[in-house]
């Protein structure tokens, strides 16, 4: 029996030798000799796809990817806005009642600094002109003043207005705090061992809100009493100049700036028909403003570099740094809902003849810079599940590794944690169109 069952195991391992399984295979006829070819060939590449899947598991497809080393860089990141450029400082020196230029010793386009001579004149103002323009000049002044005295009452009150919230405030947090420890009574309330009542917690909410809308009324109130304090000292400066130009006067520069519009000449009659003598675009004033939102108004700060072009001469890069950002923003209503915008403002370095008022600019502020960090390519990294991870490449070998990042920028990602220098990350390839 024993025989028997061996002879047959070596009859049936002869004929599963290749030479003979083909010279078989080829001594068939009809369809069936195709059928067993078809299956042979699929069980063939069925097992070449499960050898070469085992071979190559965890290598790296450099088809799809490319490997990148980690590196150290500086790293910067830059927000890019569109904002307007506008001459704040513009100055236009008002025209006299009546007189002649007797001399002119500047050009139209000329830069000039503060009190250098532009013109001379000779007035023929009447006594009546002269009258006018002192009685204008002194109630100015008087303006002048009164906006001053409004500012230290708007002072006052926001002091008072601030004061306010950090009560009830803490009236509130008192509150909480004795409701988080599980107290509900009310030690201030001339009801001891009482608890609050529904109406008394309201009351302590709505005092905190009605304390906060208040200080945020008096602090607008308080930044609007400096622009009210411009604009009377500028209508003074104007009066002044006014009442100047009633008797014979050379004129200086009032600041420093771009003289433009001067388009008179030596010996010309001039009077009040005209708009203006000259105007001066104050390199001081000239201001760029954009509007952020809430997430990019907290990365602006004061001091911040910015560079900015014109769409007229898009090659042309100008500098300026950022000097003022707002803390109270403006509701902005769409038909797709409400936004919050904050106003951010620079100052360019240099007033340049190139520039026109009001001018679109486009402007790119570093808001974050740090010095030799690690940093990949922001494809490299994947977001899911709350995780940011990295693939990267060990001995040839792919392994998915979570990482911690620090400023993302258009030129990469920071890694603060689980990459080393040196290591080697999969990026996706570009594709080439």
């Amino acid at each position: 029996m024993r025989i028997n069952i061996k002879e047959k195991t070596l009859s049936f391992l002869s004929r599963l030798h290749p030479l003979k399984i083909v010279k078989n295979w080829w001594k068939m006829r009809g369809i069936k000799k195709w059928l067993l070819f078809v299956i042979f060939c699929v069980v063939l590449f069925i097992s070449c796809r499960l050898v070469l899947g085992v071979v190559n598991r965890g290598k790296p497809d450099l088809r799809k990817y490319d490997i990148t080393t980690v590196t150290k860089q500086d790293l910067t990141k830059t927000i890019t806005k569109e904002g307007t450029l506008h001459f704040a400082g513009v100055i236009d020196y008002p025209m006299p009642a009546s007189g002649i230029i007797t001399d002119i010793w500047v050009q139209s386009g000329q830069e000039v600094i503060k009190g250098q001579r532009i013109l001379s004149f000779q007035s023929t103002a009447s006594e009546e002109d002269k009258a006018t323009a002192l009685s204008q000049y002194l109630t100015v002044k008087t303006a002048l003043e009164t906006a001053k005295i409004a500012k230290d009452k708007s002072q006052v009150n926001l002091e008072a207005a601030r004061q306010k919230v950090l009560e009830t405030a803490q009236t509130r947090q008192n509150m909480d705090d004795r409701f988080n420890s599980g107290n509900r009574k009310n030690s201030t309330a001339n009801r001891p061992n009482q608890d609050y009542t529904e109406n008394e917690i309201e009351a302590i909410k709505s005092a905190e809100t009605q304390a906060r809308s208040s200080f945020s009324i008096a602090e607008k109130e308080f930044y609007n009493a400096d622009s009210n304090i411009q604009a009377a000292q500028a209508a003074l400066n104007l009066s002044l100049w006014k009442y100047q130009l009633t008797k014979d006067t050379v004129v200086t520069a009032p600041v420093s700036g771009l003289l433009v519009n001067l388009n008179f000449t030596k010996g010309e009659v001039v009077n009040s028909e005209n708009d203006s003598l000259f105007r001066i675009i104050s390199s001081n004033d000239l201001i760029i403003t954009l509007k952020a939102s809430e997430a990019e108004v907290v990365q602006f700060e004061v001091g911040q570099e910015t560079e900015f072009k014109t769409a007229i001469y898009p090659d042309l890069k100008f500098k300026g740094k950022i000097t003022a950002v707002d803390a109270i923003g403006t509701e902005v209503k769409s038909d797709t809902g409400s936004v919050t915008e904050y106003v951010v403002k620079i100052k360019p370095e240099v007033t340049d003849k190139k520039f026109l008022s009001p001018m679109t600019v486009d402007t790119d502020t570093i808001v974050q810079r740090k010095p030799a960090v690690l940093v990949v390519p922001n494809s490299a990294v994947s977001y899911s599940g709350g995780k940011r991870t990295v693939t990267v490449v060990v001995n040839g070998r792919t392994q998915t590794k979570e990482v911690g990042l620090g400023i993302i920028s258009d030129n990469g990602t920071e890694i603060i944690s689980g990459l080393s220098e040196g290591d080697k990350v999969l990026t996706p390839k570009v594709s080439k169109l």
